[in-house]
């Protein structure tokens, strides 16, 4: 039985960090918008029916999510005022019919360049932690050492 404990954390810890599932939804200018069409360009936060104050921090943190090439993609309801808020260089408002997509990721997911789901988080994360994961990964730091910053 002992034996079977570090199998199932290895199981656990794999599953954890599967690749991002592909999706496309619609912005709220109706246009199609595609989890493929950054992927391995950016690191993405997926943030499933987030409030209009979370939405209002990643719009004043725009400039720290440009630097670790961080978007913000927040799901929200069709229809949903939130989704025709101001919009930012790095988020991405999209309507996701049914919450089909966002009870693939949950509350909040980060993805890797690598396409790799590097966390999930049961609470919307404070954009200032997220930042810090993203700084530990080797990519960021090779990422630093090029760009200075």
């Amino acid at each position: 039985m002992a034996a079977l404990k570090p199998l199932a954390a290895a199981v656990a810890l794999s599953a954890g960090l599967a690749d991002a599932a592909p999706f496309t939804l619609q912005t709220p200018q109706g246009q199609s918008w595609s989890l493929s069409s950054v992927l391995g360009r950016e690191r993405i936060l997926i943030v499933s029916n987030p409030p209009a104050a979370y939405l209002a921090e990643v719009r004043r943190q725009d400039t720290d999510l440009q630097v670790r090439d961080l978007r913000v993609v927040a799901l929200l309801p069709p229809g949903d005022a939130r989704l025709n808020g101001p919009q930012s260089l790095m988020l991405t408002l999209l309507a996701d019919p049914g919450g089909k997509v966002g009870a693939q990721y949950g509350r909040a997911a980060l993805i890797g360049k690598d396409t790799g789901i590097k966390a999930r988080y049961q609470t919307f994360p404070v954009l200032n932690t997220v930042a810090a994961l993203i700084d530990t990964m080797p990519m960021r730091r090779q990422e630093r050492r090029e760009r200075g910053r």
